[in-house]
């Protein structure tokens, strides 16, 4: 669904207002097209539903005799085989009761008791006629001895004297099909009554109320922040976000409770409160939507009766509009209201831009009260920072979404019964109010991976760690100790760095065009309708989702080229195809395939304010396990100053947006590239340098990625040019002194003093010195000085190891000049220190390389100092 175009007269353009934009999407073609689709979508899940019911008992019956072969792997399959039947599987059959009593028994004998427990308290809130009175009697037996298990006994106790009277309410013939388990009740009996003198396990959960510095302020710009926030706008800059009074460091100045996310990948959190865990239980409707427990399924069930045929079609998940979708319906019912008093007052509107209007100016009026929703819809989103394909995605999901809400929803007759408005004119409002929330959502989201460790997984960790202990043994060859590191590699620093960052600049190139892969990489129902396309467009034969994995799909531009010239009649056989294998995608791939990654998209309306102008970065968002988001103040911070986020929440923000790209005219290398004397005052200001980020991210991300293995040579090599081309292009484009081009300089020095190269990175350390005294340069950034004497600490480590071993051809005369080097810095910093009186993270970082200092000068002279025979004597035993 996401590459199928729309047929559209002109280009959409993003300066344009929504509505104008989906008036331009609207036409018979389009609407047809959806509706015909959404026909295609029902018929195909019937059927896949009605095949499902009629397999799914024979595939429990496999199951259960799997459960007694004792091999992993059969076992595995088995447990894959019970997942798929409970979460897919009609909910009102007894064979999706019978697999959730089967899974627990499949957890018990892997002694996963508190697990086994969350299976059978969910199988016992299930409609008794579903289940039978073995089934009944089972699950209370095994959850007796369960609570026994998890030392639980008071509870425990009272599970057995239910189970007792159910035992004596049943006849001897039944007592023969579970004599099994009246066995085992039979063993647990007399230690679950004994008098234990054990403290019963207790799990107290401590729910902490988090609330910020001087209490909430719930206002409309900056929800959920602290009072002694102020938001304040100006013409110079968008707004921000400034202390009213003085707030101590370490306070809480915002604290957001996220309602809208979603994930990457069904089938593996709970979609209401995000917990993770090794069952989960789909809605008893669509089969989808997946929760942890029964009372999050009834707490979701009021919200979700608008998005559950939406979901057991698999439209919502086929466009990744979760959170839009709910967001949509926050806004329906938000707008009713002022809707409601227009029509008492005797208004009537029957012109769809009037009511557009309409809904924009009730939003922009409310401004005393906060509402996130209305917040959304006062603020148009900046559409231009994205792509032109991500753009014409989220309008081509804004339209599909609306014709679905008007035909499958009630949701339409519901909040916008109000507007006199025909069906087209309806379906363009609420489309447009679906385009400006999706640019919110693109935008304004913010990810985190979360990391899931498996089970039995132990052999994959230790080799980890051992490849991990073997890059720390570095071999030290002494040929690379004074050499310089382009000639030891035999780099050319012209050819070599032109075609490094011709390469990096083509990747970004065809980045733009795959943003919307890169927005969801990670999304396996994403890379499922990118490679059905490509596949249908060959038309190749697929019977399994096996062939889907295997076949060979064409590159992106080629697929895009044929699915734009694509007539009625291919295009339609194309969303066929489509919802033909949706459904066999979700139930083969989601449980034989392994996740152990997932990310979830939060959208998180406060900290957007947070990120304004400034330059002093002194918030720090944290994301809690618990979904929470708090904003730290770092230091100490006055009033009147403004208060803005650090950069390390920057990794929490998709990655689809775009800003200006480098292009390859822009970047013109020249035979003066590593000439010393080139006339820097030519170079563009610092300004290009930002509207390059991209290329400069792209650098960094591929350094820190090569950064594994340092033992291999040619992976050396490469780490080498990307280093040259990375500070090549700061010289070119970065003043001398730039912060910036510092820290290139640094992380480079970094690289050269792990691989070896000692006197090249100590005459780095040394003229870098050189320029920040001679011109007495202030660093606002710290970084800089960690970075600096980490790069310190680096060469000094190396060099003592190599004295180690009595090394000739290294003397003393280099790390002198270091240890003289880091003196210089560490009056420098002092000076910082001075001038930050309040920044105890100065003071600390002064005194730790202080004492780092201290110990390197201390170590070097005794070894200096030291007598030959001595030194000998202590070298030989050593060996």
């Amino acid at each position: 669904m996401h590459r199928i175009p729309l047929h559209m007269v002109s280009e959409p353009c993003p300066e344009a207002s929504e509505y104008i934009t989906m008036s331009g999407v609207m036409c018979p073609r389009n609407l047809i097209e959806c509706e015909l689709f959404l026909k295609v979508l029902r018929k195909t899940t019937d059927a896949v539903f009605r095949d499902f019911s009629e397999v799914s008992q024979s595939c429990l019956d496999i199951a259960k005799k799997c459960m007694h072969i004792k091999c992993p792997s059969v076992l595995k399959m088995t447990f894959q085989s019970l997942t798929e039947i409970i979460c897919r599987a009609p909910s009102d059959s007894p064979t999706c009761v019978d697999a959730i009593l089967a899974r627990s028994v499949l957890y018990m004998k892997s002694n996963q008791h508190a697990t086994a427990c969350n299976d059978l308290l969910y199988y016992e809130s299930l409609d008794p006629a579903l289940k039978t009175t073995e089934g009944t009697i089972v699950s209370q037996i095994l959850h007796c001895v369960c609570l026994f298990m998890i030392r639980e006994y008071q509870a425990s106790k009272e599970k057995l004297s239910v189970v007792k009277e159910l035992i004596e309410e049943v006849s001897l013939a039944d007592k023969s099909e579970i004599s099994r388990f009246l066995l085992l009740i039979d063993q647990y009996e007399d230690r679950i009554n004994q008098a234990r003198e054990n403290v019963e396990f207790c799990k107290k959960v401590q729910n902490e109320n988090l609330a910020p510095f001087k209490g909430f302020k719930l206002s409309r710009k900056i929800p959920f922040a602290s009072q002694a926030c102020d938001y304040s706008e100006s013409i110079e800059i968008s707004g921000g976000v400034f202390a009213s009074c003085d707030i101590p460091k370490g306070e809480i100045v915002l604290v957001e409770n996220p309602v809208h996310f979603q994930f990457s990948a069904p089938f593996l959190n709970c979609d209401l409160c995000g917990v993770h865990q090794e069952q989960l239980y789909t809605c008893d409707n669509c089969r989808f939507r997946t929760y942890c427990s029964k009372s999050c399924m009834e707490s979701d069930a009021e919200v979700h009766q608008y998005e559950c045929y939406g979901y057991k079609i698999g439209l919502i998940p086929m466009l990744e509009a979760n959170m839009l979708f709910r967001l949509f319906c926050e806004a329906a019912e938000y707008i009713l209201p002022a809707l409601v008093d227009y029509a008492l007052d005797g208004g009537v509107i029957s012109d769809p831009h009037d009511a557009w209007t309409f809904i924009l100016e009730h939003a922009q009026e409310e401004e005393k009260n906060y509402n996130l929703v209305g917040e959304l819809l006062a603020t148009p989103p900046n559409y231009t920072l994205l792509t032109r394909e991500k753009y014409k995605e989220i309008v081509a999901t804004a339209f599909r979404l609306s014709v679905f809400i008007y035909n499958d929803t009630y949701v339409a007759d519901k909040y916008f019964y109000l507007l006199a408005l025909v069906k087209t004119d309806i379906i363009n409002v609420m489309a447009a109010i679906l385009l400006r929330l999706g640019g919110h959502v693109l935008l304004n989201s913010h990810r985190d991976e979360l990391y899931y460790t498996k089970p039995g997984n132990l052999d994959g960790m230790n080799e980890f760690n051992e490849e991990f202990d073997k890059c720390g043994n570095l071999p030290m060859p002494t040929d690379r100790i004074s050499a310089n590191v382009f000639s030891f590699y035999g780099v050319n620093a012209i050819s070599d760095f032109v075609d490094c960052y011709n390469n990096v600049h083509d990747s970004l190139v065809e980045a733009e065009h795959e943003y919307p892969e890169k927005f969801s990489k990670d999304s396996p129902i994403f890379r499922f309708a990118d490679r059905l396309h490509s596949i249908c467009v060959q038309k190749y034969e697929i019977e399994t989702i096996e062939d889907l994995v295997a076949a060979e799909t064409l590159p992106r531009d080629q697929v895009d080229e044929v699915l734009q010239i694509f007539n009625t009649s291919k295009r339609c056989h194309l969303l066929r195809n489509i919802a033909k294998y949706f459904h066999q995608f979700v139930n083969q791939y989601f449980n034989k395939i392994e996740n152990s990654v997932q990310l979830k998209s939060t959208l998180f309306v406060t900290l957007k304010t947070f990120r304004q102008n400034g330059v002093t970065k002194n918030v720090k968002a944290v994301s809690l396990p618990s979904g929470k988001v708090i904003g730290v103040t770092t230091k100490k911070i006055h009033k009147g100053e403004e208060l803005v986020l650090c950069p390390d929440f920057s990794r929490h923000r998709d990655h689809n947006i775009v800003l200006d790209l480098a292009r390859r005219e822009d970047f013109n290398f020249t035979t003066n590239i590593v000439n010393e004397n080139s006339n820097l005052d030519k170079r563009p200001s610092p300004e290009f340098v930002r509207h390059n980020k991209a290329f400069i991210v792209a650098i960094n991300r591929t350094i820190s990625a090569w950064k594994e293995d340092r033992l291999d040579l040619n992976l050396q090599l490469n780490l080498c040019i990307l280093y040259g081309t990375y500070n090549s292009f700061l010289a070119l484009h970065c003043e001398e002194k730039d912060e910036t081009r510092f820290l290139g300089v640094l992380n480079f020095s970094m690289f050269l003093a792990m691989n070896g190269f000692l006197q090249h990175s100590s005459d780095n350390i040394l003229h870098f010195i050189e320029l920040t005294e001679m011109d007495d340069i202030y660093f606002k950034n710290i970084e800089i000085y960690r970075q600096t004497f980490c790069v310190i600490r680096c060469i000094m480590e190396q060099y003592i190891d190599i004295i180690r071993v009595n090394c000739s051809e290294v003397g003393p005369e280099y790390p002198k000049m270091v240890l003289v080097s880091s003196s210089f810095i560490l009056k420098r910093l002092q000076i910082h220190t001075e001038a930050l009186i309040d920044n105890e993270e100065a003071s600390s970082l002064y005194m730790e390389y202080c004492t780092y200092h201290h110990k390197w000068k201390t170590i070097l002279n005794s070894f200096l100092m030291m007598p030959a025979d001595l030194k000998n004597f202590l070298l030989k035993s050593k060996k």
